[in-house]
């Protein structure tokens, strides 16, 4: 288990997600400690993967919608369409969405998790961002989520450790 206690998400690992959103090579340089910033960084991924899901689907989702995006993604998208599961990219999806029955599923190593996540975020983001302004929006609007994501399991981790 990820130990959140000392995890901070600051404006290096939001330029940094900009710029990879950009697709600039050099995305990696505002992070000045790619050990320590790596869980941040990643935590931003994960909300901005987040953002652009609940963006993307109604409160009202249903499986049924949730099932047809993945089939189109993997045939309009990925390469080989066996490279991610499909189970892991829908579960990935349903959790964001707040389904709480996903829980029950086996979690998918972190590796296939950030993979997925980004496959999906590239594709969700032309309809998420289309303009410099809206991914100025996106950005916070994925800090925010960061941010509360990690309060809440940092006030998890100090009432367990008291």
């Amino acid at each position: 288990m990820t130990d959140y206690s000392g995890v901070v998400v600051r404006d290096e690992h939001i330029l940094a997600l900009r710029l990879f959103l950009l697709g600039d090579p050099e995305w990696l340089k505002p992070l000045k400690h790619p050990e320590s910033d790596g869980v941040a960084y990643t935590l931003m991924v994960y909300s901005a993967f987040a953002v652009a899901v609940r963006r993307k689907f109604p409160p009202t989702f249903t499986f049924t919608q949730i099932v047809r995006y993945v089939a189109n993604l993997r045939i309009s998208v990925m390469t080989d369409p066996h490279e991610i599961d499909p189970r892991v990219i829908e579960n990935l999806i349903r959790a964001a969405l707040g389904d709480a029955s996903v829980d029950k599923e086996p979690k998918p190593a972190t590796e296939t998790a950030v993979a997925a996540e980004l496959v999906i975020l590239e594709d969700l983001l032309p309809e998420s961002v289309p303009d410099e302004a809206s991914l100025e929006e996106f950005l916070e609007e994925s800090a925010a989520f960061a941010r509360g994501w990690l309060a809440t399991r940092q006030t998890g981790e100090h009432a367990s450790a008291g």
